[in-house]
This record gives structure tokens, C-alpha cells and sequence, in this order.
């Protein structure tokens, strides 16, 4: 064994200094070559975490030359390796950077990923409702349509989920959440996670009282385990059944599993020692020993229980108050009878105080969510304010709006020096002053050019697009929207006022649909799937219109938006 751990030291140093060298070499390159450490990094992420966060930490000194992209990338990826090397979170601050960074950019997975991390970190400071949150926010960002769905990240989340509808006692949400678990593990190719996704379902089973359930999952999980070569994981899935047969009476077929569940797993030590933390099986072995009238072993299990204060005491006390119940020693049960009493006053206290805590973070999240939200209602408020003074300005001073505009482009070329994106809003600016001016004239109305809209050139374009199952690029979408900013500006205008600020992709949705198209064509055009563009639509209602009534009332919604 000795020799095997030295060998094994003696790779890892080599390994490091490989690692190190082969960094360096990239670092001597004209571009600096950040992208394969990071790409290495991620690769190693999932089967030795610890190797991806020493290849991330030798690049911390380069950190400060990174453009944003690359340093956001590599923040993600350090974090995603500092939580798999089980590094406790004690600031938000990184985290919520990276969450709104990557709101706004990146891939599906690494939007999902961010907010993983800052549920992991809610966890690790305590904020269990805040955490739960961020995680539903995780799961909402996968793009599980996708074949660069990260499905191992996605049942991890899921995973957590689960942990924290178990703490909370919900068996029903508890058990969705691990059936999702092992969904998206098998589509990961994690065949183990799969498996163990399937016996942590036992225990929501158990607490709705399932136990039919509860002995069939238990013989599944043990033959799939042996399918796959762990015999010792096969023989660890028992406790639970053993516990169901005991309360049935059925030792023999108790026995049986006992025996297996000893020989064949490797909880136990020489001397016959489980384990520490999993101690209530003693309990197990002590209602058998009971159950078949060997009262002595019994006791010696129930005693050994005792050694360990699991749980309070709550399970020695109550097997030895069935021992001294069943042996009619008067003396006895009424001490045991007073322990036992004690220890559920103790285990209720220690589940009460710990229901207090859970309640003061809840109160807490509730609070920080009732004061975004009246912040929200303060902020569009201005925001409406503003717009009515900005349009006074136009009608008063539109001969000053040409000096104006130049001087706002000026002033965002200096600070951001982006012409694209600045090109584009002088673009929108325009069309939207030159509508106002002819509205004030007296010449158009808001709704006299959604026909135009509907019939104009790349309207027409993207409709013979949807017929050939062709989905549009960039380009188009960006004509499409300038053709809604110049045809139908007062909705893109409203659609700015709304208390959600849209992003690029769901302003693409909501003209599209303002243009008369079915979700079908959107689908295609957008290149997304008929069951995202139906999420996607639900989600927008609930956050733009504050509704839950679906995506068919969606719709309606944005084809009257701003309609006489």
C-alpha cells in the first residue's frame, strides 16, 4: 500500500510540472493562449476537479491582462472547481457578478451554471428559501433541447433540490426532484448517479408510506448496482427494506438481507463496527433480535445505540423501553419510559429550533423580495416620469435634439467605444424622434402602420423562411426589429416600459408575434423548440404582465399591446 501511495504522490508531482511547464510554453505564444488552459480545465472539471483548479489557479497572475469575456469565463470555472473540491462559500459577490454577466451573455450552460453556483453559496451561508430560488432559476436557464445540454451540471442542480425539499420535510417534491435527478444523469452517462438518484427515492417513499415502493426500488437498485460490477453498493441499499420487514414481522426475510448487507458491503469494520453516521442500523438489529426472543442481544444492540447519542437517544431509549416492555420489569420501564419521553422533548426542541431558523431565512428572503419588488414599483415609476418629461423636451427644443444626439454619441464612443452597438441606438433614436415629430403634425396615429409592418419586405422574408423550415439569422432579426421600430414604434416603445427589462432574443419573440406569426414559425425561425417558445412565453407573461395564465394569453397580450 506504501509503495502504491508513493507512486501515486510521485505522478501527481510529475503531472503538476507537466501541467506547469505546458502553461508556460502557451503563455510565451503572441496572444497569450488563455483559451486551451481554460478548455483543459474544463475538461478535467468532472474527473479530478482538484488538477482543474491548480491549472486555474497558475493563471490568477494573468487575470488582470483578461479581456472580460475570458475573465468571466475563468472566474466561473474556478468557482465550478473551487465547489467540487468542497470549498465553503462565505460572499455573494463574485457569484452575483458572474449571474448578471452571464444574463446577458454566454451559453445556456454557463447562465445555468452561474446560478448554481450562487445557490451553492446561499447554501453554504445558510439562506436555504434564496438558495432554493436560484437553483429553479438554474434549471429554468438548460436548454435540455440541446445537444450541448450540460446534463451533469443539471442533475447536480437537481440534486440540491432534492436535499432541501428533504430538509423541509415535502416528500413530493423531494421525490420529483431525485426522479429528475435520475433522468438527467442518464443523459449525462452518469450510470452510477443514475442508480444512487434511484435509491435516494426510497426515503420519500418511506415518509409518504409507501412501502411497496419503498422493497421495489430497494431490488432494483441492488440488481442494476451488480449489473454494473458494485457488489458492495448492492448490499448497501438494504437498511431501509430491513427496518420495513422488521415492522412487518418478516424476520426471516430480515435476516437474509442483514446477512447480505454485513458480509457484502463495506461499512463495517473487523470488530463488527458500522460506520459512524449510519449507527441506527443497531436499532435494526436490536427489534430483530428482539422480534426472535434473544433478549440479551438485543440489549447488547439497543446499548451500543445508546454509546453513540444518535438522534438524542430517541432510538436506544425507545428499543430498550420495547425490551424491559416485553421482559414486564416494571423498574426498568418506567425509567426508560422518562428517557424516552426526555429524548423527543430534546429531538423536538433541537427540530424546532432548527424550523425557527429555516423560518427567520424565509422571513428574511421575503422581506429582501417585498423590498425589490416596491424598488421595481419606484424605478417605473421614474422611469414613466422621465419618459413624459423626455417627450416634452422633443415637442419644446427638437430644433437642439441633431446637437444633442451627437453629443450623447460622443459621449458613449469615449466611454464604450462600441459603433455597432451605438449605431444601432442612434438608428432606433432616429426613426422613433422623425415618428413623434409626424404624429405631433397630426399625420400618423400609433396603430395606422401595422399592416405596413405585417407587409413589409423581411416580414414577407421570414414567413417564406418559416415555410422552408429555415431559421433566421442575426442579421434578419435585426432588420426585423429596425422594420418594427419604423412601422409600430409606440409598442416597441411600451414594450420597453414594461417593469421587465427584455433581452435581445425575447423582444425577437414578442415582434414576431405582434407580426402575426404562429408559434410554430416562431419556433423554427428563432431556432428553438415549440415546448421552449411555449416556456418561454409563459415566463414573460408572469414577469412583464405579473400573470400566471400561460403563453395562449400571452399572446393576446402583445398582439393588443397598444391597439385602439
Amino acid at each position: 500500500m506504501s509503495l502504491e501511495r508513493g507512486f501515486s504522490k510521485w505522478m501527481s508531482m510529475m503531472s503538476r510540472n507537466i501541467i506547469t511547464i505546458l502553461l508556460a510554453l502557451v503563455a510565451c505564444t503572441r496572444d497569450g493562449g488563455y483559451d486551451a488552459p481554460l478548455a483543459k480545465a474544463d475538461s478535467l472539471m468532472n474527473i479530478a476537479p482538484d488538477s482543474a483548479l491548480y491549472i486555474l489557479d497558475t493563471l490568477e497572475a494573468s487575470s488582470q491582462d483578461f479581456p472580460q469575456s475570458t475573465l468571466r469565463r475563468w472566474q466561473l470555472l474556478r468557482l465550478m472547481a473551487q465547489n467540487k473540491c468542497d470549498t465553503v462559500f462565505r460572499s455573494d459577490s463574485l457569484q452575483l457578478v458572474l449571474a448578471n454577466y452571464y444574463d446577458h451573455h454566454g451559453t445556456p450552460n454557463e447562465r445555468m451554471a452561474a446560478y448554481y453556483l450562487l445557490g451553492r453559496t446561499y447554501s453554504d451561508m445558510g439562506e436555504v428559501p434564496r438558495a432554493l430560488q436560484c437553483y429553479q432559476d438554474a434549471v429554468a436557464c438548460a436548454d435540455t433541447a440541446s445537444l450541448e445540454c450540460d446534463y451533469n451540471t443539471l442533475f447536480r442542480i437537481y440534486g440540491q433540490i432534492a436535499l432541501i425539499y428533504r430538509s423541509q420535510c415535502i416528500p413530493g417534491e423531494e421525490l420529483a426532484a431525485w426522479n429528475q435527478y435520475c433522468r438527467f444523469a442518464l443523459k449525462s452517462g452518469d450510470i452510477y448517479g443514475y442508480i444512487h438518484g434511484m435509491e435516494l427515492t426510497v426515503g420519500p417513499y418511506y415518509d409518504m408510506g409507501d412501502t411497496v415502493s419503498c422493497l421495489r426500488i430497494t431490488e432494483r437498485c441492488r440488481k442494476e448496482y451488480l449489473e454494473q460490477s458494485m457488489p458492495e453498493k448492492a448490499a448497501s441499499v438494504y437498511p431501509t427494506a430491513i427496518y420495513i420487514h422488521l415492522l412487518n414481522a418478516n424476520y426471516e426475510k430480515a435476516r437474509e438481507m442483514m446477512a447480505m448487507f454485513e458480509g457484502e458491503s463495506c461499512l463495517f469494520d473487523s470488530c463488527g463496527n458500522i460506520s459512524k453516521g449510519r449507527e441506527s442500523y443497531y436499532y435494526s438489529k436490536g427489534l430483530y433480535y428482539l422480534g426472535i426472543h434473544q433478549i440479551d442481544s438485543a440489549e447488547l444492540y439497543f446499548r451500543k445505540l445508546q454509546k453513540v447519542h444518535l438522534n438524542k437517544d430517541f432510538q436506544a431509549n425507545k428499543g430498550l423501553l420495547s425490551l424491559y416492555l416485553h421482559l414486564n420489569n416494571k423498574d426498568s420501564i418506567s425509567k426508560y419510559a422518562a428517557l424516552y419521553e426526555k429524548s423527543v422533548d430534546d429531538l423536538l426542541s433541537e427540530n424546532q429550533a432548527e424550523a425557527v431558523a429555516q423560518a427567520a431565512a424565509s422571513n428574511k428572503y421575503g422581506r429582501l423580495q417585498k423590498e425589490s419588488k416596491e424598488m421595481a414599483v419606484i424605478t417605473e415609476k421614474s422611469k414613466w416620469t422621465s419618459t413624459m418629461l423626455l417627450l416634452l423636451i422633443l415637442v419644446l427644443i427638437c430644433t437642439f435634439m441633431t446637437l444633442s444626439l451627437l453629443a450623447l454619441c460622443g459621449f458613449y464612443v469615449l466611454r464604450n467605444r462600441k459603433n455597432k452597438v451605438i449605431n444601432q441606438k442612434i438608428r432606433e433614436i432616429e426613426l422613433l424622434q422623425s415618428t413623434i415629430v409626424r404624429m405631433e403634425e397630426g399625420k400618423e396615429s400609433p396603430n395606422d402602420h401595422l399592416e405596413e409592418f405585417e407587409e413589409s419586405d423581411i416580414v414577407i422574408h421570414l414567413r417564406q423562411k418559416a415555410e422552408k423550415k429555415e431559421s433566421a439569422n442575426v442579421a434578419e432579426l435585426t432588420d426585423l426589429k429596425d422594420a418594427a421600430i419604423k412601422h409600430i414604434p409606440v409598442f416597441i416603445q411600451t414594450l420597453g416600459n414594461t417593469s421587465y427589462e427584455l433581452q435581445r432574443h425575447e423582444t425577437y419573440l414578442c415582434i414576431l408575434i405582434k407580426a402575426g406569426f404562429r408559434p410554430s414559425e416562431i419556433a423554427i425561425l428563432m431556432n428553438m423548440t415549440p415546448q421552449n417558445i411555449s416556456n418561454l412565453r409563459a415566463r414573460l407573461n408572469k414577469k412583464m404582465f405579473h400573470t400566471d395564465n400561460g403563453a395562449k394569453d400571452f399572446n393576446e397580450k402583445i398582439i393588443n399591446l397598444t391597439s385602439s
